[in-house]
């Protein structure tokens, strides 16, 4: 009896997500085109960097090579207290390009922590009528920014700008896979007004808007501060949108499968605290392949067992659907089945969770916080 009810739960899930496939065709809406702008507005992107002598220059190289006006654009660079050499690079940039200032960052100011510490104090110096959070361990296209910003002068007061993770070897193309998969479904829920969460490596906020909510001071304490952004933006009838689109990020993948594991236990222990029921029933739908395996195992009836097989195909063949929606609408090519990458991907969020769950500490940036 238990096993025939998991069943039907399963099933329930896996058409849930082949509605979110269909509405993502049905329903994608695209991102305003840059060419129909005639003015662009003055904006300021707000980099925090805390140990990135390793991917700042690329970050930066990528940002010189916009093809937003110059006049219009200011950048924001945050030491948060390094102890490599990324003051350095940051030195030698700025000798180079005015609009670009370094900020030295204070350690928890107004008690706020990690990254929206850093940014609640660049965004003080900002002169931008839009900020812009870009990771210092991202890239960019160079139209990149134009897309955020036309997104904006249409009415979107916070936008959540597609990343996909630049692919260097296996275990980076698992986490392509999973960052597009989970884009796919955050497009899906922004597109019918109900946004589920932004992406901090990469998001645009008005300035009126983030006056409107009260900055980063308003949201306090907080390791996620991607997620509180969205949720206060939404709590105050902002406009919202998730975008996937050639404008893109590309963030340098994580190298050690630990370090991997704790950056999704910081991004589980973030939704359990500010949306516990969406973020339990987060989890059940990212660990669906581990959850159906290890029903498997149990169960003696052949006709059910056949029946959990044939879902497990079928969650498989979702998860590739996916991926072949996201890269037809960015015109990628090579789209091929992939049978393993489903699988480690629910695995390693098992793992985070068990993690999270002895210790509940999270880190960022190498710092642990509560």
């Amino acid at each position: 009896m238990i096993g025939e009810v998991l069943l039907v739960t399963f099933a329930l899930i896996l058409i849930s997500e082949l509605v979110l496939i269909w509405r993502f065709k049905r329903f994608f809406i695209k991102a305003v085109e840059i060419d129909s702008i005639q003015t662009w507005p003055k904006v300021t992107i707000l980099i925090a960097a805390r140990n990135e002598e390793e991917n700042l220059k690329a970050c930066f190289n990528a940002v010189t090579n916009l093809d937003y006006p110059l006049e219009k654009l200011q950048v924001l660079v945050g030491n948060d207290q390094s102890t490599d050499g990324t003051q350095g690079i940051i030195d030698s940039w700025i000798n180079k390009y005015p609009h670009v200032k370094s900020i030295s960052i204070l350690p928890h100011l107004n008690g706020l922590i990690a990254k929206s510490n850093v940014l609640a104090q660049l965004a003080t110096k900002a002169e931008g009528d839009y900020l812009i959070i870009l990771d210092a361990d991202v890239t960019v296209t160079q139209h990149w920014l134009k897309t955020m910003v036309a997104q904006a002068i249409q009415g979107v007061d916070l936008v959540s700008g597609y990343t996909e993770v630049k692919t260097e070897g296996y275990f980076s193309s698992i986490q392509k896979m999973d960052w597009q998969n989970s884009i796919h479904s955050l497009k899906v829920f922004s597109d019918q007004g109900n946004a589920l969460t932004a992406l901090g490596n990469n998001m645009l906020i008005s300035k009126k808007a983030y006056q409107t909510i009260g900055g980063f001071e308003a949201l306090g304490k907080t390791k996620v501060e991607d997620l509180k952004l969205l949720l206060a933006a939404r709590k105050a009838g902002l406009k919202t949108a998730q975008l996937i689109d050639k404008g893109a990020g590309i963030t340098f993948p994580i190298k050690r499968i630990l370090d991997y594991v704790d950056q999704r236990k910081r991004w589980l222990k973030g939704i359990l605290s500010y949306r516990t029921l969406s973020g339990i029933g987060f989890i059940v739908y990212r660990l669906l392949l581990i959850e159906m395996l290890a029903v498997s195992l149990f169960l003696t009836n052949s006709t059910v067992l056949i029946v959990l097989i044939s879902l497990i195909v079928l969650k498989l063949a979702i998860e590739n659907i996916k991926q072949y929606q996201v890269k037809s609408t960015l015109d990628q090519v090579g789209v091929k089945f992939s049978l393993f990458k489903p699988f480690i991907i629910a695995l390693l969020d098992t793992f985070a969770l068990v993690v999270l769950m002895l210790n509940p500490r999270v880190s960022w940036k190498k710092r642990k916080f509560k």
